[in-house]
């Protein structure tokens, strides 16, 4: 999981053009990060999963659901936040084997996430 938050946020829309316009409010709402985005039927159904912490989650699925004045309020058909998750969400989600996955990419490379300097391939000046 890339954002090292405590809470999930799940949305579902319909269309995938509606669903653009909602992750967008939702992710410029609070500090959240997508964790996966799906299309199902042809882009008719969308589904999202948003992390964070507990509070940013929720603020941004209140945005979710506001932004119904957008594309319609029965675009939206699911937008819940979920805090602290049980572990087999999180296996449901795949969010613990990628989380794994960065973890140790970023021991074995190296990766900090800091930008800049010679070690990072930045500048040295």
């Amino acid at each position: 999981m890339k954002g090292r938050g405590n809470a999930i946020g799940v949305l579902e829309t319909s269309y995938y053009a509606n669903t653009v316009v909602v992750v967008d409010q939702a992710l410029k709402a609070a500090e959240v990060e997508i964790v996966s985005c799906h299309k199902k039927l042809g882009g008719k159904m969308c589904h999202t999963v948003l992390t964070g912490e507990t509070s940013a989650i929720q603020a941004s699925m209140e945005a979710a659901r506001e932004s119904g004045r957008l594309v319609g309020y029965d675009n939206i058909k699911v937008a819940v936040s979920i805090s602290n998750p049980h572990p087999e969400i999180l296996k449901l989600l795949n969010m613990i084997d990628r989380h794994e996955k960065e973890k140790n990419h970023e021991t074995i490379t190296g990766v900090t996430g800091e930008k800049g300097g010679e070690a990072n391939g930045g500048d040295s000046n």
